[in-house]
């Protein structure tokens, strides 16, 4: 995974969370808010252990610009992967929460 492609999938993590928190009033955007965040946070979870970062180097025998990839991998992926999906447990919970929640106001009308 792309370093800018972490940067942005987390910070649209934390908005659906964010946004899943201020949407009580309307019941299916924070179920369909709660159930994005769930998907992005497996997403980073499964993709945290090898973060790529692109760079340009100068070929000294071709005389060529040429980009490449270098992937970073680091003791506290492991721990990163981990906190990702016990993000992603919580708002499963959360979600579970909210489905009941739905359905007890949809059984009282």
């Amino acid at each position: 995974m792309l370093d800018w492609m972490f940067i942005l999938l987390f910070a649209l993590a934390i908005l659906m969370v964010l946004l899943s928190i201020g949407l009580q009033d309307v019941p299916y955007w924070n179920l369909m808010c709660i159930f994005i965040s769930i998907v992005l946070f497996m997403i980073l979870a499964a993709g945290v252990y090898e973060i790529e970062v692109p760079y340009t180097a100068f070929n000294a025998t071709s005389g060529q610009i040429e980009d490449g990839i270098t992937s970073v991998y680091s003791e506290t992926n492991i721990y990163l992967s981990y906190l990702f999906w016990m993000f992603a447990v919580i708002m499963f919970v959360y979600f579970i929460a909210m489905v009941f929640d739905a359905a007890s106001e949809y059984m009282k009308r």
